[in-house]
C-alpha cells in the first residue's frame, strides 16, 4: 500500500477508533457521565491502534515511527495512569505487545492457518473492553462485542483475498469472497441482536457515511465511526 494512502486509511482509524472507544464508555456510563479522563483514553486507544496498523503495513520513516509510538505509549500511560499500580494491566499490556511484534517476526502467526482471525479479535476486546472493563465498565465485558471484531476481522480478509491469495491462509480464503460475506452479515446480525440494537438504520446510516465522506476501501472501519456515534448520542 502507498505510503500516503496507508497513513490517511490509519489517520481515520485512529480518529473512528477514538471515537467508538468514547462511545463504549457511554455505552457503560451514559454519555452524561463522561470526563475528561474518559476522552483521553479513548484518544490513547485510537492513537495507540492507528500506530500499530501503521506500523505493520508500512516500512517507510522507521525513525520517525518509532518516535511518534514512543510519544503514543507515553500519552497511553498517562491516559491510563489510574491502573499502572495493577499488575493485571502490566501483563494484559506486554501479551499485546508480544502479539504484535510477532506479526510477521519470529512467531509470525499472521502466516498461521486462520489464527490471525482469531487473535486480531482478541487484542481488538482485550485493548477496548477488557483493560476499561476490569476499572469499573463492567458492561463493556460483553461477548458480543468480541463478535463484532470477528466480523471486521474476517472482512478486512475479504478486501485482502487477492493479495493473500498462496501466501496466508485465512477463513476469507477458505469461504470465498461471497460466502465469507455472508458470515460477516450473520455475525453483524447476531452482534445486533445480542445488543438489541437497530441495525437496519445503522447500516443505512454507514453506507450514508462511507458515500458522503467518499472513504477510502478499508474494511468497515467506518462502522467504528457509526457505532460509537450511535453510543454517544443515544
Amino acid at each position: 500500500m502507498p505510503l500516503k494512502n496507508s497513513l490517511f486509511r490509519n489517520v481515520l482509524l485512529a480518529l473512528f477508533v477514538s471515537i467508538y472507544a468514547l462511545g463504549l464508555f457511554a455505552y457503560s456510563k451514559g454519555s452524561a457521565a463522561l470526563t475528561t479522563h474518559h476522552v483521553l483514553q479513548a484518544l490513547a486507544n485510537g492513537l495507540l491502534i492507528g500506530q500499530v496498523y501503521f506500523w505493520m503495513q508500512s516500512t517507510a520513516y522507521k525513525r520517525l515511527q518509532v518516535a511518534i509510538g514512543l510519544l503514543t505509549a507515553i500519552f497511553y500511560l498517562v491516559a491510563h495512569r489510574a491502573v499502572l499500580p495493577y499488575v493485571w494491566f502490566w501483563v494484559l499490556l506486554l501479551l499485546q505487545v508480544l502479539l504484535t511484534a510477532q506479526y510477521e517476526r519470529g512467531l509470525k502467526w499472521r502466516q498461521i492457518p486462520f489464527l490471525k482471525n482469531i487473535l486480531i479479535p482478541v487484542i481488538w476486546f482485550v485493548q477496548l473492553n477488557l483493560i476499561p472493563g476490569l476499572t469499573g465498565n463492567w458492561s463493556m465485558l460483553y461477548l458480543p462485542f468480541f463478535i463484532f471484531y470477528l466480523a471486521l476481522s474476517i472482512q478486512v480478509d475479504i478486501e485482502d483475498i487477492e493479495a493473500d491469495r498462496g501466501k496466508i491462509k485465512t477463513l476469507a480464503g477458505l469461504l470465498g469472497r461471497e460466502s465469507a460475506a455472508y458470515v460477516v452479515l450473520f455475525l453483524l446480525t447476531l452482534f445486533s441482536f445480542l445488543m438489541g440494537l437497530p441495525w437496519i438504520w445503522i447500516m443505512l446510516l454507514l453506507l450514508v457515511v462511507r458515500r458522503e465522506l467518499r472513504l477510502p476501501k478499508g474494511s468497515y472501519d467506518a462502522l467504528l465511526l457509526v457505532l460509537g456515534a450511535y453510543f454517544l448520542l443515544r
